[in-house]
């Protein structure tokens, strides 16, 4: 009698260290649940991909680098090119307008900028006695060196949830079919290996759609803007659109942002040009409204929900997955929203029905 109730009670013990290390790892992922849900996406976008590369390469690991390269490269190429176009436009902006008459004031604070000393620098834009600043300089640079620092901070944190996203990518690829045997030889049950593998395909469908949104949104930003030049009176609105739009379109994978990380700025950058004179006060307002509409929530929305849809599951209820979700989730309930949407229609279809059997009423 005390063995069997030693055995229950060993039993217990090691049923509670699995709740308690289960526990800790659904933490650790829910405190980075956005970047573990995108890793997922790019797992069910990338993975036809992968599995032709390993189909014809020995090295899974190197398949799903060249996987991952194929997705970086290109969007490098493309956000260098729009950082020199940039860089080009400043250099243009500094050429037009003359700014010998700051010189004397700003060379110290160039010095130090091109030794790298950061912090040295910020003291002297907040104050200098020996060499003080005008008023509206000091507090315009002061503003400004503020602005620089946390822009810096974002992208160092950027970069560190990149890193983190590219590590859960390269893994998933790596060794999903190895985690999956491991599942399937502990639990032999053909009712949960169909739920999952429906579930698997579907989700693939689903992700696999979003992303070609990314081409759908950059040909439809590329056609408004074309357009847009054309019937605009006055000159041309957007300067590089083919750039603009492949930037759009890769700016829709960017989390709780997307694409308007790039059109806002370049929105701003309009209403600079119509204050100073040099465009129409109309420009970034129509600029603005359009991509709103036509560019961001028409693809956003109904195209993501039609591709999404070709997975087999009705097109109304994907798109209130992706409104709902964001809705209630968050930005991450984007991608959360159709993974709870496929388990749920796949319980519906498949589990449910096991348990109506079983029920009677009176």
């Amino acid at each position: 009698m005390s063995t069997s109730s030693d055995r229950t009670v060993g039993w217990a013990i090691w049923l509670l260290l699995g709740l308690v290390i289960g526990g800790l790892i659904t933490f650790a992922l829910y405190k980075q649940i956005g970047v573990f849900l995108f890793a997922l996406f790019l797992y069910y976008a990338t993975r036809p991909l992968y599995r032709r590369l390993d189909e014809h390469i020995d090295s899974q690991g190197l398949a799903a680098t060249l996987t991952i390269l194929a997705i970086v490269v290109p969007l490098l190429v493309v956000i260098g090119y729009g950082l020199f176009q940039a860089l080009a436009e400043l250099d243009q902006f500094l050429a037009r307008h003359s700014l010998t008459q700051y010189r004397a004031y700003f060379e110290p604070y160039i010095s130090l900028a091109r030794e790298g000393r950061l912090q040295r620098l910020g003291e002297l834009l907040l104050s200098n006695p020996n060499q003080p600043l005008p008023g509206d300089i000091r507090q315009l640079a002061g503003r400004a060196f503020g602005g620089v620092t946390g822009v810096l901070g974002l992208v160092f944190t950027l970069v560190g949830y990149l890193v983190l996203m590219f590590i859960f990518l390269y893994y998933f690829l790596r060794d999903d079919q190895k985690l999956a045997g491991w599942f399937f030889s502990n639990v032999d049950d053909q009712r949960v290996k169909k739920f999952l593998n429906d579930v698997d395909n579907d989700l693939q469908t689903v992700f696999f759609g979003n992303l070609a949104i990314i081409a759908v949104t950059a040909i439809i930003a590329a056609v408004t803007y074309v357009a847009l030049n054309f019937i605009a009176p006055g000159g041309n609105i957007v300067l590089i659109p083919v750039l603009l739009s492949l930037l759009i379109g890769i700016a829709t994978l960017i989390p709780v942002v997307g694409m308007k990380i790039v059109y806002l700025p370049y929105a701003l950058y309009l209403g600079g040009l119509a204050l100073l004179g040099q465009a129409p006060l109309w420009h970034p307002v129509v600029y603005l409204l359009v991509t709103m509409v036509v560019v961001d929530f028409i693809p956003d929305f109904f195209i993501r929900s039609y591709l999404s849809s070709l997975s087999g599951i009705h097109v109304g209820l994907i798109l209130l997955s992706y409104l709902l979700g964001t809705l209630v989730f968050g930005w991450y309930g984007l991608l959360l929203g159709p993974v709870i949407l496929v388990f749920a229609v796949h319980y519906a279809h498949q589990i449910f029905p096991h348990f109506a059997d079983r029920v009677t009423f009176n």
